[in-house]
């Protein structure tokens, strides 16, 4: 495990970075999200010089929300015109990040998590990869269905193929929201539980239950991809591409 913004080469500012969030049914957070994230590149001292775009991966359809699989479809989606894949929740806004590039599979964010994981542990929120290290995993898991664990199953996956992680602790402002994992007085909700089982099953089954099956198992279908706009104008590297999970 690596330490937080460590000095960088100036190579890593070169590097192309497709953002990719995974999306159903935030319209009010992605209509803040996404000119935070346009203004934060604009202005933030060394990020500035990275040449990104932002990839929201909306699933349709009536199927339960997949994270893992959205995220694998984002990275299939942009793999050919980037050099690393960030996934990024659309209820995290950047204040003080470190977006260089990904020489190992990295967190971005640590201060203002809701509610606040297992530091040594925790590889969700904000996750950057370079394009080999993801393929070598095979991605995310495709076997979570609406909520939680899929974090888990990445953060197992890194450590069976002997990937050292980073942690950068970056600043970023939450995002309101009801956590769907949980019921009122705090405990799991079936959905949570029901995940949990699977992460469990995989962890019994050992080296068979990480890596079998993600981005190359993955089958989806683009419905559109359409470029978002801002100030009324069309922007080539802000694009929303809408799939169904097959």
């Amino acid at each position: 495990m690596t330490a937080a913004f460590t000095a960088r080469d100036p190579a890593d500012y070169a590097q192309r970075l497709a953002i990719v969030v995974p999306y159903r049914d935030r319209a009010d957070h992605l209509a803040r999200f996404l000119p935070h994230i346009t203004a934060y590149f604009e202005r933030d001292k060394l990020d500035c010089a990275i040449r990104y775009s932002v990839h929201i991966v909306e699933q349709l359809g009536t199927a339960t929300f997949n994270r893992g699989a959205v995220k694998n479809a984002g990275f299939l989606l942009t793999r050919a015109g980037t050099d690393y894949v960030c996934f990024h929740d659309v209820d995290y806004l950047p204040l003080w990040a470190d977006y260089s590039f990904a020489r190992r599979p990295t967190r971005l964010i640590w201060h203002g998590l809701d509610p606040e994981p297992d530091r040594a542990a925790f590889l969700g929120g904000v996750v950057a990869f370079n394009l080999a290290d993801f393929a070598r995993i095979n991605g995310y898991s495709n076997d979570y269905w609406e909520w939680g664990y899929e974090d888990d199953d990445l953060r197992e996956r890194c450590r069976r193929a002997g990937l050292e992680l980073e942690f950068r602790d970056g600043t970023y402002s939450a995002l309101p929201h009801a956590h769907h994992g949980l019921t009122p007085d705090g405990s799991p909700t079936a959905a949570a539980q029901a995940s949990a089982r699977t992460f469990t099953a995989k962890l019994l089954q050992g080296a068979l239950g990480f890596g079998s099956e993600g981005i190359s198992t993955l089958r989806f279908r683009v419905v559109a991809t359409l470029q978002m706009q801002r100030n009324g104008i069309a922007q080539p590297h802000l694009l929303h591409h809408q799939i169904e999970l097959l």
